[in-house]
C-alpha cells in the first residue's frame, strides 16, 4: 500500500517537538480535527509538516480546565 501526496510527512513524534508538546497532545489534535492526519499500513499516524510547523507557531487551544467546578459560597 502506498499514499500518493505532494505532503511533506512526519510523525507524531516529530509534529510533538515542534509543537513543544506530546505526541499525546499531537493525538488529541487529530481527534479534534485541527491538524490533518493519515494513517498508513494501520499503525503509522502521519501529519502534513507543513501545517505542523505553521499551526506549532500558534497558541495551541486548551479547551476547558479538567476538573470539578469550585463550589460557591453562600451568602
Amino acid at each position: 500500500m502506498s499514499l500518493k501526496t505532494d505532503r511533506t510527512l512526519c510523525t507524531a513524534k516529530e509534529a510533538a517537538e515542534i509543537f513543544g508538546c506530546t505526541a499525546g497532545r499531537i493525538r488529541q489534535l487529530k481527534i479534534a480535527g485541527e491538524v490533518w492526519s493519515h494513517l498508513i499500513g494501520g499503525h503509522l499516524l502521519v501529519f502534513d509538516l507543513d501545517e505542523i510547523k505553521s499551526k506549532g507557531k500558534q497558541p495551541v487551544s486548551r479547551g476547558r480546565p479538567r476538573g470539578s467546578m469550585p463550589k460557591r459560597k453562600r451568602a
